[in-house]
């Protein structure tokens, strides 16, 4: 069943977002994976441009209208379910959680700044671009979650699809590669229904099992 994926350890979540600098949380994060390859061309074609000291990243314009955009987003990131390689068209595009989001902003032809490579930078820029908000979200949001209820952005994924009841279906990168992950933010504590109905997949946080709600950080419509 689809669900079972996403009954991860923090860790496990933590794996698949690749980040120097992270401080030191409740549970240790694993080593950041290599980013020196992102953005290149399998085998390798040397080093990705870096934004300038100082710049403030901004999002390229958009080159698609924006329901075109969401759905290329989406499908390039469905395209990549099972797999642990962020790769399209022969472009890797990193090992972290973040590279997701990259590869399908970039297919979406709304690619990210340079030096956006990770989650914190990801939410920082959604910030300056006033696009946050902890409710409603549609295809083609990204979502940020934390590794512990309250904390700061550590993770993030896309969201697939919102059902009738506002679960939201999240592909995003852990350490088994990338997966879907349901989340309900107007129901954050509970993980299912009163008829049953999956609101929540449980994430294990601190040594507890936690409904995926109660670690959202925010949504943010970039596209």
């Amino acid at each position: 069943m689809a669900h079972r994926w996403s009954l991860l350890l923090a860790a496990s979540l933590a794996a698949g977002c690749a980040a120097g600098g992270h401080r030191p949380a409740a549970n240790p994060l694993p080593p950041p994976a290599r980013e020196s390859r992102a953005g290149t061309r399998d085998p390798g074609a040397g080093p990705v441009s870096v934004q300038p000291a100082g710049e403030v990243p901004r999002l390229r314009p958009r080159t698609l209208p924006r329901d075109a955009a969401v759905a290329r987003a989406v499908e390039a990131a469905r395209s990549l379910a099972g797999r642990r390689d962020i790769v399209l068209d022969g472009v890797r595009y990193g090992d972290g959680c973040a590279a997701l989001i990259r590869a399908a902003f970039e297919e979406a032809g709304r690619a990210l700044p340079p030096s956006v490579r990770d989650a914190a930078a990801l939410h920082q820029l959604a910030r300056r671009e006033g696009a946050l908000r902890r409710t409603r979200p549609v295809p083609g949001d990204v979502v940020f979650l934390a590794d512990r209820p309250g904390g700061p952005a550590e993770h993030v994924g896309l969201v697939e699809r919102v059902g009738e009841s506002g679960t939201a279906t999240v592909l995003h990168r852990t350490g088994r590669g990338v997966v879907r992950l349901h989340l309900t933010a107007e129901q954050a504590a509970q993980g299912r229904a009163a008829d049953g109905a999956l609101l929540n997949d449980l994430l294990e946080a601190g040594g507890k099992r936690i409904p995926a709600g109660r670690l959202l950080v925010a949504f943010a419509s970039l596209l």
